[in-house]
């Protein structure tokens, strides 16, 4: 079974915001590579630390941690306010291809 992982950015040495993230496994493919995606799933950033690089900082290192963990990719489903953070750091939404 698949665990949750989670990271929590501090400010000051205090909490400021956490996001979660599960590896799932996908549907076989015979002519593809099968790695699991990463869910992103209760991506917060206090609103004291909005517009400061912390929601930035957040998504880039589960960025990192996805290429470190061979995952094929992060799958985010960004609140309408974060929609633009996750647009400006390379995620994009399913019905728009990559790279447009």
């Amino acid at each position: 079974m698949a665990r949750w992982l989670t990271w929590v950015p501090e400010a000051e040495e205090e909490i400021c915001g956490h996001a979660f993230v599960r590896p799932v496994e996908r549907m076989p493919e015979p002519c593809e590579d099968n790695n699991p995606i990463g869910h992103v799933t209760h991506f917060f950033v206090l609103p004291s630390q909005r517009n400061e690089g912390t929601g930035s900082a957040l998504l880039e290192a589960l960025k990192e941690h996805a290429r470190g963990a061979g995952l094929e990719g992060l799958m985010v489903r960004p609140s309408e306010r974060s929609t633009p953070l996750c647009q400006r750091l390379g995620f994009h939404s399913p019905e728009e291809p990559p790279g447009t």
